[in-house]
């Protein structure tokens, strides 16, 4: 070709690299300003009292913890989490421990829209002794707050308390983005004044923007390959593509549905580390690889994923017209890499941009040993690392209204899945070429 193709596969991977990383530098920057004022330890200037944190919303997923201090506009409810801390050093029992949860919180000035009282939000003090003794105490009244009341807490003593705040209806917010401040009252004995501990909670809007790029990147995909399959690019899919993409798309519902949600995914994800990795994904992987080797066309990827989408919906889930985006979302990058490695992809054959090939004109070309791991390497670290970027940037917030901790989740959980995603991937090329054997012949 007139070129120094190993040097150009270097140039490709490394421009495919720092694109992702653009990505993932424009979520961060879109991320941070959600950060609303965080979790403060609050120590009273006065003599040894006990510190305070609070945290709300609070709790987690499998998927990883809520962002402290932000909530989701149109979401129901959240959790309030206050940890009440009492030094060993300190040297006095304090009696008549009085708590004040705050239950609706103040409005930003000149509005009246406020956090609405529970019927669930009855909450529930436990005292952890430091001789590993544990106390319960329940609410006993509530109003705006609910009073909680604790005899007496002794150095060492840690206290969790756990209640829940529902949200104000979408349509009763003014504006976006809201701040409500909860404001709990802590009196440490009856010959001290209570204490007071402000909760800002901000309410945010949806990231409906990401939804629509996302949308119109899949429409303009999709559009792409049905142009550039007529101008003679490449060959249209064949009745066979489409047979193969919608038979592995069922595998790959069989699999996760049946196969792995009721037996296989309880029992491996017990392994520490095992779900981060994504190791239970492996057979969805192998089975996306197949049918890109048996198509080897873009849209291979994202046709594959968008059948195992559609009837995972129809089986399980309920038909959700903005899930149909997701497939392409972690699908369009993997079929930009098959634009490039042309019919030569899954294969150590030196070709790109290349489909129109016969067998024989695919056989004389060079190889580079080693290039169809590469390949496989690739679909995986596409897959992993869009799949995940996009569930924590465009579906979870837009569809569940839940915003979670991006620094935390990125690191133990998108690039953990990338990783093990483009690992499966590349163990699975060996496989997948067994497999294309027995079909073929």
């Amino acid at each position: 070709m007139g070129l120094n193709m190993s040097s150009f596969t270097l140039k490709i991977t490394g421009s495919l690299i720092i694109l992702a990383f653009l990505v993932t530098g424009l979520v961060v920057i879109d991320t941070m300003h959600l950060n609303a004022p965080s979790s403060a330890t609050y120590s009273p200037e006065a003599t040894m009292l006990p510190s305070v944190r609070i945290l709300a919303p609070y709790g987690q997923s499998t998927w990883g913890p809520y962002r402290d201090g932000v909530v989701i506009v149109g979401s129901n409810y959240f959790n309030v989490h206050v940890f009440i801390d009492y030094s060993e050093d300190a040297v006095d029992t304090i009696k008549n421990v009085k708590i004040w949860l705050d239950t609706q919180g103040d409005p930003e000035p000149g509005y009246n829209v406020t956090f609405v009282l529970s019927g669930k939000a009855v909450a529930t003090a436990i005292v952890k002794h430091i001789d590993g003794s544990v106390s319960e105490y329940n609410a006993t009244s509530t109003t705006r707050y609910i009073l909680l009341e604790i005899p007496e807490i002794a150095p060492g003593d840690k206290i969790d308390i756990s209640y829940r705040v529902n949200m104000p209806a979408e349509s009763q917010v003014p504006k976006l983005p809201y701040t409500i401040t909860l404001k709990e009252q802590i009196q440490f004995g009856s010959d001290v004044a209570p204490q007071i501990y402000e909760k800002p909670i901000q309410i945010i809007d949806r990231p409906i923007m990401n939804l629509i790029i996302i949308w119109i990147l899949a429409l303009g995909t999709f559009a792409g390959v049905i142009i550039l399959g007529y101008l003679g690019f490449f060959r249209l899919y064949t009745s066979m593509d489409l047979v193969s993409m919608g038979m592995v798309g069922a595998l790959m519902v069989v699999w996760v549905q049946i196969l792995g949600r009721q037996l296989i995914f309880p029992l491996v994800d017990r392994i520490p580390m095992s779900h981060n990795f994504a190791v239970a994904d492996f057979p969805y992987v192998l089975l996306l690889v197949t049918a890109i080797a048996l198509v080897r066309k873009p849209g291979a990827a994202s046709l594959t994923l968008f059948v195992y989408n559609i009837v995972s919906e129809i089986g399980w889930y309920g038909l959700n017209f903005l899930w149909w985006a997701y497939p392409f979302a972690q699908g369009i990058p993997v079929d930009f890499y098959l634009l490039i490695r042309g019919k030569g992809v899954l294969t150590d054959k030196n070709t790109f941009f290349r489909f129109r090939l016969s067998e024989e004109e695919l056989e004389s070309v060079g190889s580079i040993p080693f290039l169809k791991y590469f390949d496989g390497f690739m679909i995986g670290l596409l897959r992993g690392f869009f799949m995940q970027v996009s569930l924590y940037t465009v579906f979870y917030p837009n569809l569940f209204r839940v915003e979670y901790f991006w620094e935390y989740v990125f690191w133990w959980h998108v690039i953990p899945w990338t990783i093990g995603n483009a690992i499966g991937a590349a163990i699975a090329v060996p496989i997948v070429e067994k497999i294309e054997e027995a079909i073929t012949y």
